[in-house]
């Protein structure tokens, strides 16, 4: 330990035994028992775990995500220890360890290794790295579809007329998603897939119409065929499914840990498989550069960083961690269900969404016969309090709800509809 650090922990310890990790260790321990408490008590998160004003019946988990109160309490106390002292917690090393252990829990849920984790700012700026860093020639192309979200899109659009790379766009036909099979999708991929095809970027669930990809299977047929590296848009689905980065055979993630997994804003996971990092050279680069060649992290560290966000991630990611996987399946896929059947019997609505729960989620599209969705949704926020995301360009709505949401949020949305 440096004398100007022993110094400033002189300062810290008025006499006492206390040091400045000691300060840090009661926000772990005291979110651990707080979460340990709650699942306790039950099994799943429920509306009290969250700070919602009331009568706000939330169901736009795709667009943001809500925070639990012991993640947002953890949060606020990485704020305020940083702010005790601003350089000793962003430059002194103490948080050094906890970060690295946020990283292990990162690639603990992914069954990743923690040296293919990396902590961007959002989905986006991790497919403009693919844009701009990945060895890509003239005659590679990139493969997308037109579900992608923009953010995983438009960086290679616009990237690729200055490098020269080709990129190539096909369409999954949206006007009978609801009766979709897997080797619908897998016959369009087939089509699409050339022999320049060197990366395929897919939306795991799409933002739009909530199509689950079946991403194992498109992978082994383009591995089949030749293609270098594959890569998932994970903001609909990190959280609200199971994510096996090894199962999947998937090269890069990208995520926004704002929506499912109910992280702060600002700070988000991503994964780059060892076999890829070498042909990605990183967009921000700095003093570590060296030190990190064989680790995702050479492509996140650009300076002064958001620790306290990055270390209440790991808490957001111990929050889902001690959700039950199979509860929580059946608690979403209950309440898609249960929509589904509502959008059945309610004649002035159409389920644009697949029917099967294999390639959908707890994201789902209903068609307004009769309703403009902007409209309506200013409406029926401002009378009950409903959250939702529309579509006027499609005339549908996006419903995304999460744990804590029940069937009478539902049926009240549905006989708003006329």
């Amino acid at each position: 330990m440096n004398t100007s650090r022993r110094d400033f922990l002189k300062t810290i310890t008025t006499g006492s035994s206390l040091t400045a990790l000691a300060l840090l260790h009661p926000i772990g321990t005291r979110f651990r028992k707080r979460l340990k408490e709650d699942f306790t008590r039950r099994g799943l998160p429920i509306s009290k775990d969250y700070s919602l004003k009331k009568g706000v019946k939330y169901l736009n988990h795709g667009s943001i995500g809500t925070i639990p109160k012991i993640v947002q309490e953890a949060h606020q106390d990485y704020l305020s220890a940083c702010e005790s002292n601003p350089w000793f917690y962003m430059w002194s090393g103490e948080w050094d360890k906890p970060i690295e252990n946020t990283r292990q829990k990162v690639a603990d849920f992914l069954n990743a290794e923690s040296d293919e984790i990396s902590f961007p700012h959002n989905t986006t700026e991790v497919y403009n790295l693919l844009a701009l860093g990945l060895d890509l020639k003239t005659s590679d192309e990139v493969l997308l579809c037109n579900l992608n979200h923009a953010g995983a899109s438009i960086p290679f659009h616009i990237h690729s007329k200055k490098r020269g790379y080709k990129v190539k766009v096909f369409d999954i036909p949206t006007k009978n998603l609801s009766k979709i099979k897997v080797q619908d999708i897998l016959d369009l991929y087939e089509a699409n897939i050339s022999l320049n095809t060197k990366l395929i970027v897919m939306p795991h669930i799409d933002n739009t119409f909530g199509l689950r990809h079946p991403v194992k299977e498109i992978t082994a047929l383009a591995r089949s065929k030749g293609v270098e590296f594959i890569s998932i848009d994970t903001a609909q689905t990190m959280g609200m499914i199971p994510i096996d980065v090894k199962d999947l055979d998937i090269d890069v993630i990208g995520t926004s840990a704002h929506k499912w997994i109910q992280a702060p804003k600002g700070v988000s996971v991503a994964y780059f498989s060892k076999r890829i990092q070498q042909a990605i050279d990183p967009i921000f680069v700095t003093w570590g550069q060296k030190g990190w060649k064989d680790s995702a992290r050479k492509f996140e560290d650009y300076g002064t960083r958001n620790l306290p966000e990055v270390l209440t991630l790991g808490h957001a990611i111990d929050f889902q961690m001690n959700i039950d996987k199979w509860a929580k399946e059946e608690k979403l896929k209950e309440i898609w269900s249960y929509a589904m059947e509502l959008s059945s019997k309610n004649k002035n609505t159409v389920w644009r969404s697949p029917q099967n729960w294999e390639l959908g989620g707890s994201l789902f599209v209903i068609e307004l016969k009769n309703m403009i969705p902007s409209e309506f949704a200013k409406k029926a926020f401002n009378d009950h309090g409903l959250v939702f995301r529309p579509f006027d360009n499609h005339s549908t709505i996006r419903i995304s709800p999460n744990l804590f949401n029940t069937k009478e949020e539902l049926e009240e949305l549905f006989s708003l509809i006329v």
